[in-house]
């Protein structure tokens, strides 16, 4: 059976969360699945559109069509003018620069996109340590080499991000190419970039010559004002490829969209393309209609919802869990813990998961999850670059799914579950 898989098969295993999945508990800590949705927005965008379609059946068979590759024309203007309106890009000027959206199915395609068009085999892509398993695995699904930077509480160090890079290429005799960041609340430590850190990876990215990807998947999701994203530095639209998604916000819509770099979107259009020739038009179309006339009002309700599960989890945490180091988000689906010292390293939270939590009705992330199936890590004690160093005993608890009462509970039993085993 081997014999006739492409090796990728057999060098990146199946995702921890797609395995978690399929299982169902009481206190569920684990996927980030959106729990919060604009339930009552949607049927009615879909009654709106059956009525502007029942009134032309010659509508219908012109829209719903292969479309654009690229995207849907009207929602490709909705969101051009929303990234100047709300997150400021000056990259764009608004509708009329719609044509620079890039429409994927979900961000996920995206990150897929960008890699297939930049890596070749060998190639070094610096992440954080630990980051989105999706990114991650898909690096070296293509033939990245990972090299993952250390983080803190306030995500990646700027200092060990330019470090990474130079020990990176001098070791490997390769170019670093890929820079991969989520300013805001990352999946999945929680963590959001200061400003002067954007500003800093921004320079540090420039002065390498090294592509940002980011990952702005969580920036609708905050529970305070949101920073400016780097992206906003990049004025000649030369350095940073802006993804984003209604995943979060809207999640049945499943549409990503970015903003790359002039001379990377034929490129990106062309290999779309062979993965899915379009996206359906019509939740493009529901997209459109959110987009425009919805979210503004859905969104500071379902942020709300968010912010009192985040804070259920949060104090269940800080009351019953065994010390440790842990983040308090400031927006996102997601806290970390993992406990202090060499038991970072040797308490095997996926055993744990198998053999406590779920018997109990509990279920989590392990933090190993969130690491490339192979590559290298930055070690900032040794200045160096080292084999890869995994936090097996991390462990991302989400609270995006069920009520704020069963995490208020499924917290508090975790913490004891882990001051039993730790």
């Amino acid at each position: 059976m081997r014999e006739i898989l492409a090796d990728w098969t057999q060098d990146v295993p199946e995702s921890e969360i797609r395995r978690l999945l399929k299982n169902k508990t009481k206190y569920y800590l684990a996927g980030g699945l959106p729990g919060n949705l604009p339930t009552k927005v949607f049927p009615q965008i879909l009654r709106e559109l059956a009525e502007y379609y029942d009134s032309d059946e010659q509508r219908v068979i012109n829209e719903f069509q292969y479309g654009q590759t690229a995207g849907w024309p009207g929602l490709r203007k909705v969101l051009a003018e929303r990234l100047v309106k709300k997150d400021k890009l000056n990259c764009i000027s608004g509708a009329e620069d719609w044509e620079k959206v890039l429409i994927s199915t979900g961000s996920q395609q995206a990150v897929y996109l960008a890699l297939d068009i930049l890596i070749n085999p060998g190639d070094i892509v610096v992440t954080p340590s630990p980051a989105y398993l999706g990114f991650v695995t898909t690096a070296v699904k293509v033939g990245g080499h990972v090299v993952t930077a250390p983080t803190d509480n306030e995500g990646l160090i700027p200092e060990y991000v330019e470090d990474t890079i130079i020990k990176a290429e001098k070791k490997f005799g390769r170019k670093v190419k890929i820079l991969y960041v989520v300013e805001d609340s990352d999946n999945p430590k929680g963590t959001t970039l200061p400003v002067k850190r954007r500003e800093q990876l921004y320079d540090i990215a420039e002065r390498h010559d090294v592509i940002v990807i980011c990952d702005a998947a969580y920036k609708e999701m905050q529970f305070e004002d949101r920073k400016l994203s780097m992206k906003t530095l990049d004025k000649d639209n030369e350095r940073v490829i802006y993804t984003s998604t209604s995943s979060k916000e809207a999640a049945p819509l499943r549409i990503g969209y970015t903003i790359l770099p002039d001379y990377l979107f034929t490129e990106a259009e062309k290999s779309k393309g062979y993965l899915d020739l379009c996206t359906p038009t019509l939740t493009q179309r529901v997209a459109e209609i959110y987009y425009d006339k919805h979210i503004d009002t859905e969104l500071p309700k379902i942020i709300q919802k968010y912010k009192e599960q985040k804070d259920a989890a949060y104090n269940g945490l800080l009351e019953t869990f065994p010390e440790g180091d842990f983040t308090n988000p400031s927006g996102g689906f997601f806290i970390w813990y993992q406990p202090k010292g060499e038991k970072a390293y040797t308490f095997d939270v996926r055993k744990f998961n198998q053999e406590v939590l779920m018997p109990n009705e509990v279920l989590v992330v392990p933090g190993a999850a969130f690491y490339p199936p192979s590559g290298h890590s930055y070690d900032p004690e040794a200045r160096d670059i080292e084999p890869l160093k995994v936090i097996i005993g991390g462990m991302r608890i989400g609270y995006s799914f069920v009520s704020k009462e069963l995490i208020d509970v499924g917290v508090r039993k975790l913490g004891n579950l882990l001051k039993e085993n730790l």
